[in-house]
C-alpha cells in the first residue's frame, strides 16, 4: 500500500509537494485474492463519502465532438484524461509499458497491477470510506474473458462511465441513476459485467501522459 502526504487546500492552484511513500501492510495478504478484494466490497453506507477532489459530471466535453467520443473509452475516462489526437484507446497498463490484455490476464489483480503502474499512488479503498484529498474514487468489473469496464465517482456523489465509443452516461444498464456500482445493472446486451473487481482511489494529474504512445 500506499502513504500519501500532501499539504493541500482544496482548489488551491498553487504548487505543491506531493510525497508518496511505499509501505508494508499490518494486514496478511490472503492467499486467494479474490477473497481479500471480497472482504473490500463489503459496504453499508448508500452513497460513498466525498474527498473533496472528485470530478463534475460533464458529458458534453466527451460526447460533443466525435474524434473525442470515438477515441476515448472508460479507462480514459475514469482517469479524467481527454488527449486530443487519440487515435487508439487506451487500455490499462499499455502506458506503462504492460503488453496487450490476454484472455488469461482477466483476473483483478492483473487489472489492480496496471492501475497502479499508470496512475502512481493509486491504492484500494472500501466504498465506506472517502479518498485523501486529491484522489477521488473509481470501480472495476469484469466480463470475464471479454471485456473490462470503469465507473468514476463524480461530485455529487453519482457515478458515471463511457462504454467503448459511446456516449458518456451517469445510469446503469437499466437506465437508473448509479448511486454505487456494485449495486447497479451491469448486464448489457452483448456484456455483462458480474465479476466485480475493487474500489480504488486515483489522482488524475498523477497518471502517465498518453499522448506520445496512443498517437
Amino acid at each position: 500500500m500506499y502513504l500519501v502526504k500532501k499539504k493541500i487546500t482544496i482548489h488551491d492552484k498553487t504548487p505543491h509537494v506531493l510525497i508518496i511513500k511505499k509501505i508494508k501492510s499490518s494486514k496478511k495478504k490472503s492467499n486467494n485474492i479474490d477473497l481479500e478484494y471480497n472482504e473490500n466490497l463489503k459496504f453499508t453506507k448508500e452513497k460513498s463519502p466525498l474527498s473533496g477532489s472528485e470530478l463534475k459530471y460533464l458529458p458534453h466535453l466527451w460526447n460533443d465532438q466525435s474524434n473525442i467520443r470515438n477515441s476515448h473509452n472508460c479507462y480514459t475516462y475514469a482517469l479524467g484524461k481527454i488527449v486530443p489526437g487519440l487515435r487508439s484507446k487506451a487500455q490499462p497498463g499499455y502506458a506503462s509499458g504492460y503488453d496487450h490484455i490476454e484472455d488469461s490476464q482477466y483476473k483483478c489483480s492483473f487489472f489492480r497491477d496496471r492501475l497502479t503502474k499508470d496512475a502512481p499512488g493509486s491504492y484500494i479503498e472500501k466504498f465506506d470510506n472517502k479518498c485523501l484529498p486529491g484522489f477521488y474514487k473509481v470501480f472495476l468489473a469484469l466480463d470475464v474473458g471479454n471485456d473490462y469496464h470503469w465507473w468514476r465517482m463524480d461530485n455529487d456523489q453519482t457515478w458515471s462511465h463511457k462504454p467503448g465509443s459511446t456516449n458518456v452516461v451517469n445510469v446503469d444498464a437499466s437506465g437508473k441513476k448509479i448511486h454505487n456500482p456494485l449495486i447497479a445493472n451491469r448486464k448489457y446486451d452483448s456484456l455483462n459485467y458480474s465479476k466485480p473487481c475493487f474500489f480504488a482511489c486515483v489522482y488524475s494529474d498523477l497518471s502517465r501522459s498518453l499522448n506520445n504512445i496512443y498517437t
